[in-house]
């Protein structure tokens, strides 16, 4: 079969998740706009020998492979290779046309989606030269990688054309229409799967720090007058108070820029009130620095207490949302709640 008018490509998108929600979001609607099939790995969570089957699956019916490589290297094989990296590499092997995009500014990755194990960034830095080695294109926001991905396939299509797919009445057999139902069949699966294993989470991670322990959070805090230059102060927080802060505005799903505020605006009532050590503050900015900010949304993570967001937003909104989980909300009713005293 070849390449027609009717034909539509499926491209495979490949990337971790976190660090990269908004760049995805970009990327698909631009495939979309494009009349592409974009085939994501958003169904996989974890990875197994099965699922692992269906992803080369996927790939191998994909007309062109995207590679986005952002700030983190991602979850890992039994043999300490990220699937992000196997996908491609896989890819590559079976010859399709592969499209390398890699942030242009890595260092300006907040901490929050970057990595911070030494280890997993060394693996990061070397997957970010290896894709690198083919031809490959940067971008520092997400607007702008949408735009060089467009583009490039654009390209790719006229220089590496591929057959695409056409509409199922016109050249699809009865075995081809079998395949695409078990895959859509395996997918859907995958995806209910999922979702009962995070309703059935109930209970937090207790391995991790929680409850009293303590963590020191650093702010950058000035007076807001001309020339005032921020100071960097530290102030100390239980998990349970960081919990009992953010918790709230996170039973209904919200942006981070809104829940760093929430938690900036207690930082600065404490300050406020804090005059033996600061003397008096008017209307004192403070804000968290970003390194601050991402051991909170990796410690929240870890504990199982929040998760990304899924309602779908306006074109227009960029924020990433964070929502509780099951075991998150359980955990803020029964930290929160107030029990009858008689």
């Amino acid at each position: 079969m070849t390449g027609s008018a009717e034909a539509r490509h499926q491209v495979f998108v490949s990337s971790t998740y976190v660090d990269l929600i908004e760049e995805r979001r970009t990327v698909i609607q631009a495939l979309l706009e494009l009349d592409c099939i974009p085939a994501g790995m958003e169904l996989f969570p974890a990875a197994d020998a099965d699922q692992w089957t269906l992803i080369r699956e996927v790939i191998d019916l994909s007309d062109y492979y995207v590679v986005i490589v952002g700030g983190r290297y991602g979850s890992v094989s039994a043999s300490g290779i990220s699937f992000t990296e196997m996908e491609y590499d896989y890819a590559v092997s079976k010859g399709i046309p592969v499209l390398g995009f890699v942030h242009g500014d890595p260092d300006s990755i907040p901490a929050g989606r970057s990595e911070m194990d030494p280890e997993a960034r060394a693996n990061l830095d070397d997957f970010r030269l290896k894709v690198m080695q083919r031809m490959v294109k940067q971008f520092t926001s997400p607007d702008e990688l949408a735009s060089v991905v467009s583009r490039g396939l654009v390209r790719a299509m006229k220089t590496q054309p591929r057959p695409g797919w056409v509409r199922g009445d016109q050249a699809m057999t009865d075995t081809m229409r079998a395949e695409v139902a078990e895959l859509r069949a395996a997918l859907a699966e995958k995806e209910r799967a999922e979702l009962a294993d995070r309703a059935d989470q109930v209970v937090i991670d207790e391995s991790f720090a929680h409850g009293d322990d303590r963590v020191d959070l650093t702010f950058s805090v000035s007076q807001m007058l001309y020339n005032d230059v921020p100071q960097s102060v530290e102030r100390e927080y239980s998990w349970d108070q960081i919990v009992s802060i953010l918790g709230p505005f996170m039973i209904d799903e919200a942006p981070e820029p809104s829940l760093r505020n929430v938690l900036c605006q207690h930082s600065a009532g404490q300050l406020s009130a804090d005059a033996g050590a600061w003397g008096e503050l008017t209307h004192p900015s403070v804000k968290i620095v970003d390194s601050s900010w991402g051991t909170v949304l990796v410690q929240l993570r870890a504990l199982g207490i929040i998760t990304t967001g899924t309602k779908k937003r306006t074109v227009s909104d960029s924020s990433v949302y964070w929502k509780l989980t099951p075991a998150g909300d359980n955990y803020l009713v029964r930290l929160k709640a107030q029990k009858r005293t008689h």
